[in-house]
């Protein structure tokens, strides 16, 4: 009877084989064995033995498998972290230990950052490239990462904390499509369609078909610079107990404006040049003016009707949004009709024949209702235009793409050294697309004037 080989036996065989090569020999040995078995004569205890060969070789095939995808995904690590510069000390084995930075972890990312780069403490070097390794490596969440000394990105929880929370801040902006900004460059090109092929009914048989040659243009955005710093004491760095605590004092300050500052841009009239990004009102490719010297709800509803239509009419597609100031949404919604009825009902009584509901009660930012059926998003960042009028923009906003990179920061003492100050500079780059002017409509006129009490 053929000689069964342990898998055991082959790992012990030789150092140089990888497990890969000892699964496949151990398969070949056990298909040998089931072959050799059945070639022989056929008793109870062969058949027995051929089916123990046969699901030993189910179950190394499952284990082969699952090897050569770990190769496969080693392979690519290593080949990560070689195109990203990130030098490799020894071996190491990939397992769900705690990452460097976690939340309530008793490192602190900024003092280390401080201990790095002002003492050259290798302790804090050891746990920032550690961390490094972790956004490089596991998450490739990284937009344009730069190799520069005492720059680093942000532990990602810190940035899910407050870049990722639903604040006013980017309530506007997190209604774009969200691309991840491509490393090494200035500038994003997305080809475009601008003429289209045509196809008619032939006059006649063999007569000639309708043609029109494609032409296409390009909708280039140029990739801009969000930056901003924060000064701290390097007391409160190396005396405080919170190590968490720091982190999130500085981040919260620094990330929260740049939302705002990131959200702002992407509504207004900011029209992309001086380093600024073009705003979706500044794109508006349609407009509807809603004239009333005392505005009524019926008439903004009326308003909002027909910029949905020339959105539709213009871009075959229906908008996914409206949005507007809270001011303007608080007094839609406090508006009556004829008989005293609210325009603008809560979902909680069950509206009845409604155009507009209130689905988020007190809503700050973000979806608040909707209105002809199409969500209203209410962002306080809107800027008046004309000196008093709110515009309303309905749009379908999925059209924009939204690039930006992750937050980096780095730390500059020598700026502060006389004050025993610390300077942290965060910047990120953003490029925005429209792909088509004609996905926004720009509601203005004296009936978006902003009303007194609201």
């Amino acid at each position: 009877m053929p000689r069964r080989i342990a898998i055991t036996q082959l790992f012990s065989q030789g150092d140089k084989m990888s497990l890969l090569d000892n699964l496949k020999e151990a398969r070949s040995a056990a298909a040998a064995d089931a072959e050799a078995l059945l070639a022989g004569e056929a008793t109870a205890e062969s058949l027995d033995a051929v089916e123990a060969r046969q699901s030993e070789i189910a179950d190394l095939d499952s284990k082969i498998e699952s090897a050569t995808a770990l190769e496969a995904r080693t392979a690519s690590i290593k080949e990560a972290r070689a195109a990203e510069g990130v030098q490799a000390f020894g071996s190491a084995v990939v397992t769900n230990e705690p990452k460097t930075y976690e939340a309530r972890s008793e490192n602190s990312f900024v003092r280390d950052m401080i201990m790095a780069t002002t003492r050259n403490d290798q302790g804090s070097w050891a746990r920032l490239n550690r961390h490094m390794d972790e956004v490089r490596v596991e998450t490739r969440a990284v937009g344009r990462t730069d190799g520069a000394i005492g720059e680093f990105v942000a532990p990602l929880w810190l940035l899910d904390a407050y870049s990722g929370v639903a604040r006013p801040g980017l309530a506007t902006a997190s209604l774009l499509t969200q691309q991840e900004l491509p490393a090494a460059t200035d500038s994003i090109s997305i080809p475009r369609i601008t003429t289209g092929t045509s196809t008619a009914f032939q006059a006649s048989d063999n007569s000639t078909a309708s043609n029109t040659d494609m032409a296409t243009s390009t909708v280039t955005a140029p990739v801009r610079t969000l930056a901003g710093y924060a000064d701290v004491s390097i007391q409160l760095l190396e005396q405080s107990g919170l190590s968490a605590g720091i982190d999130q004092l500085v981040f919260k300050d620094l990330v929260a404006d740049s939302d705002r500052a990131l959200n702002t841009a992407v509504l207004n009239n900011s029209d992309g040049t001086s380093g600024t990004i073009q705003g979706v009102y500044n794109a508006a490719g349609t407009s509807v003016t809603w004239t009333e010297a005392t505005p009524t709800g019926a008439n903004g509803q009326k308003a909002i009707a027909q910029a949905i239509s020339q959105i539709v009419g213009a871009r075959y597609d229906r908008p996914d949004y409206i949005v507007m100031h809270p001011t303007t949404w608080y007094f839609l919604a406090s508006a009556v009709d004829g008989n005293g009825r609210p325009i603008v009902v809560p979902t909680a009584y069950g509206p009845f024949n409604a155009n507009g509901v209130v689905t988020e009660a007190g809503a700050a930012g973000g979806v608040a209702g909707s209105i002809h059926g199409i969500p209203v998003v209410v962002d306080p960042t809107m800027a008046k235009v004309s000196t008093t009028q709110l515009p309303i923009i309905v749009g379908k906003f999925s059209d924009s793409y939204l690039y930006s990179s992750a937050p980096k920061f780095l730390v500059a003492q020598d700026v502060l050294s006389s004050s025993l100050g610390v300077r942290f500079v965060m910047r990120k780059y953003v490029a925005l697309a429209h792909r088509y002017a004609k996905s926004y409509a720009a509601i203005t006129g004296t009936g978006t004037v902003a009303q007194t009490g609201f």
